[in-house]
C-alpha cells in the first residue's frame, strides 16, 4: 500500500512537471524566442494529457484520436504564414512548433496514462 502511494505520488509530479518540461524542449529546439504567452497553450496540453489519461484508464484508446483531431482542427488557421527556417539544427515555422508540441504531449500522455492504468490494477 504504502509502494502504491509513493508511485502515485510519483505519477502526480510527473504530471504537473509534464508543462514546464514540453516548454524547455520546445524553447530549446525553436529558432526565435517566443514572447512571454498567458500559458493558455499550457492549460490546453494540461488538458490535453488530462484527456489522454481518462481515455487510457477506461481503456478508449481510440479516443485520444479525438483529442489529437481537435487540436489540428483549431490550429490550423496558424499554419498559413508559415516560412521557411534555413537553420536545420533549429525549428522555427509555426506548423513544425505545434506538431512537436502535440507530438510530446501526446507521448507524455500515452506514458503517463498507462502508469496510471497500472496504478489501477495495481493491488
Amino acid at each position: 500500500m504504502m509502494l502504491k502511494m509513493i508511485l502515485i505520488g510519483i505519477f502526480i509530479l510527473l504530471f504537473i512537471m509534464s508543462g514546464p518540461i514540453i516548454k524547455w524542449i520546445l524553447t530549446a529546439m525553436s529558432e526565435t524566442k517566443t514572447k512571454q504567452s498567458d500559458n493558455v497553450g499550457l492549460m490546453i496540453g494540461y488538458i490535453e494529457r488530462l484527456l489522454i489519461l481518462m481515455f487510457i484508464a477506461f481503456g478508449e484508446y481510440t479516443a485520444i484520436g479525438l483529442v489529437i483531431a481537435s487540436k489540428s482542427i483549431l490550429r490550423f488557421n496558424d499554419l498559413k504564414d508559415d516560412k521557411p527556417n534555413n537553420n536545420l539544427e533549429k525549428i522555427d515555422k509555426t506548423s513544425e512548433y505545434i506538431l512537436l508540441g502535440t507530438m510530446l504531449s501526446l507521448l507524455i500522455g500515452v506514458v503517463l496514462g498507462l502508469i496510471l492504468r497500472n496504478l489501477l490494477l495495481m493491488k
